[in-house]
């Protein structure tokens, strides 16, 4: 794991993505997690300020900048008030077919009353996913699926595990399937992106097997999945890791043709 600015500077400048003009350049980045820190209240999380200025000097430098969340895109507007920047919500997931809005529906019902006698669960409805959260839960991430399991409706839904919270959606659905249907039209000369949780492994996956230039930036953390970062380039501890990464990026991207 690299910690220190000079280790990232030199991470950086030893990449392919350091011969890419800045112009032909995307950025693709979390926010739970990778721009922010997690707390208890999600409701109460909030961007580095530093992350949000890298962010925001980068939106003139590179071809785009994007913000992939779980968060709601309401949310994402609130959490990310940088113009310019690109934001995806709802991990970039589409509308469901109405077989799968009609299984998401039924769980929510399920579910809900499922959580009901658990303290500290909640359950968060978004348009194309649920999330069911218990962080303040004396719940293991197993007891919760274990629980959860018997109410997916077979091929239609699938659940993941991720930071005390449980992603319900369409099976095979997520950030990889996002990036791989919008970044061919973008036609980059370069990508990078950031994430720290379970629902960033598909965007890895995706990034790590494109023929352009391309890093994954792992934000870790005590509470990710040990293989999570197997497809990572480089791997920097938290938001503030992230953060220093970005503005790397921006020192690099300012620098004269």
């Amino acid at each position: 794991m690299i910690q220190e600015t000079d280790e990232i500077t030199y991470a950086w400048n030893r990449s392919r993505l350091a011969r890419v003009p800045p112009g032909e350049l995307i950025l693709v980045t979390d926010f739970d997690g990778t721009l922010a820190e997690i707390v208890q209240d999600p409701a109460a999380a909030g961007a580095r300020p530093e992350a949000l200025d890298a962010l925001q000097e980068l939106v003139p430098l590179l071809a785009d900048v994007i913000v992939l969340s779980s968060r709601p895109p309401a949310q994402l507007e609130r959490l990310v008030p940088v113009s310019g920047v690109r934001l995806i919500g709802d991990s970039g997931l589409a509308i469901p077919r109405k077989a799968q809005k009609e299984a998401l529906d039924r769980f929510n019902a399920d579910a809900s009353r499922l959580l009901e006698p658990i303290p500290g669960s909640w359950l968060e409805v978004k348009p194309a996913s649920t999330a069911i959260h218990f962080r303040n839960t004396d719940k293991t991430g197993e007891q919760m699926l274990a629980l959860l399991r018997s109410l997916l409706d077979g091929a239609r839904l699938g659940a993941a595990l991720g930071r005390k919270v449980i992603e319900v959606h369409a099976p095979k659905a997520g950030k990889g399937s996002a990036l791989a249907a919008l970044l061919p039209g973008e036609d980059p000369g370069g990508v990078v992106c950031f994430g720290d949780d379970e629902n960033d492994r598909s965007m890895f996956e995706y990034i790590s097997t494109l023929e352009i230039p391309h890093m994954c930036v792992g934000v870790w953390s005590p509470e990710a999945p040990v293989d999570l970062f197997d497809r990572c380039d480089l791997v920097v501890p938290g938001p503030v890791g992230a953060t220093a990464v970005l503005q790397e990026i921006v020192e690099w991207a300012k620098q004269p043709a």
